[in-house]
């Protein structure tokens, strides 16, 4: 994919993306921070991946960043939940 390609793929798919994981996270700033990664991981990999193939490439790539997130937040939310108190060592 030449550079042109890329830049033509980001204009059309952007908004797309950021839609598909807003609907999914419902956090604007964690999607637009996903959108950014998955056209960053696009970008690294520019060389291999033809044009007809990159919103594909895109959106997968964009679904497991959302899949990898989600993870996070579940491990941070059971880390919040916890009562430190009954934790320490007295």
């Amino acid at each position: 994919m030449t550079v042109k390609e890329y830049n033509n793929c980001v204009n059309q798919n952007a908004d797309a993306v950021y839609r598909f994981i807003l609907k999914n996270i419902r956090d604007k700033e964690k999607a637009r921070d996903l959108v950014q990664d998955s056209f960053e991981k696009l970008w690294i990999n520019v060389e291999q991946i033809s044009a007809e193939k990159a919103k594909s490439y895109l959106f997968t790539t964009a679904y497991h960043k959302l899949i990898d997130q989600t993870r996070v937040d579940k491990r941070m939310t059971n880390l919040d939940t916890i009562n430190m108190s009954e934790c320490s060592h007295t």
